[in-house]
């Protein structure tokens, strides 16, 4: 049968090395599921996949070993499960997070309350370029907040914001332009106003850090101070 791999990896099956077989990627919100979420991912992979699950660094479960012909059987079983697959591509990708405060005696926000929020609202949206988000409890660091195009870090009494990060082909550390912010919404506005800033602003394929160096800090920070 004659494959589109174009069109099942905007599905969420990714093409393998054997290119009769894909890879499915699940979509997870700050790397935290339920277990029936879970039970469902084992159920695909016994089934359909090569009864293996991978756990990718970004906190996204993939399957590997699908076949073409078990695409649509699977997409099924997706959704009447409710369960959404990865967008790749120029869009918001999945945000990444610890457990923070609720779990982590180190943690100082809540993580787990903010990563829902950011996800609901724009995982999958479409922009000139991808833009990945991660959000981590406290100095420890570990969802690596620098190395992302947004970051935000639980501080003493408030987020810590980053800048302008990128981590694979090209690494690049974001920066904090702004001070410490008191409230988890003022957060949620600069986050809204830099993907404003980056949807109009950038160009096709141009990483919001690349933007930031094109236009100017000074440029930027005008643009998602407004929030703060």
């Amino acid at each position: 049968m004659e494959i589109d791999a174009t069109a099942l990896k905007s599905k969420g099956f990714f093409q393998q090395v054997q290119r009769d077989k894909f890879s499915l990627r699940l979509c997870m919100s700050g790397g935290t599921i339920n277990t029936d979420y879970l039970k469902k991912a084992i159920e695909i992979a016994d089934t359909y996949g090569g009864r293996q699950i991978h756990f990718t660094t970004r906190q996204q479960i993939e399957i590997p070993y699908i076949t073409a012909e078990n695409v649509d059987a699977v997409q099924k079983l997706l959704s009447d499960a409710n369960i959404r697959t990865f967008i790749g591509g120029p869009r918001v990708r999945t945000v990444v997070a610890c457990l923070g405060a609720a779990v982590c005696k180190f943690g100082q926000i809540d993580t787990n309350d903010i990563v829902k929020e950011i996800h609901d609202k724009y995982f999958g949206l479409e922009l000139p370029a991808k833009l990945k988000i991660a959000i981590t409890g406290c100095k420890n660091n570990c969802a690596k907040v620098e190395a992302n195009d947004i970051g935000i870090r639980g501080v003493d009494h408030g987020y810590l914001m980053y800048f302008g990060g990128c981590f694979g082909r090209e690494t690049r550390v974001g920066k904090p332009f702004l001070p410490v912010l008191k409230e988890k919404d003022t957060v949620l506005k600069v986050i809204e106003h830099t993907v404003s800033f980056f949807v109009t602003k950038a160009v096709k394929g141009e990483r919001l850090g690349k933007l930031i160096d094109r236009l100017g800090i000074d440029t930027f920070k005008k643009a998602i101070e407004v929030a703060g």
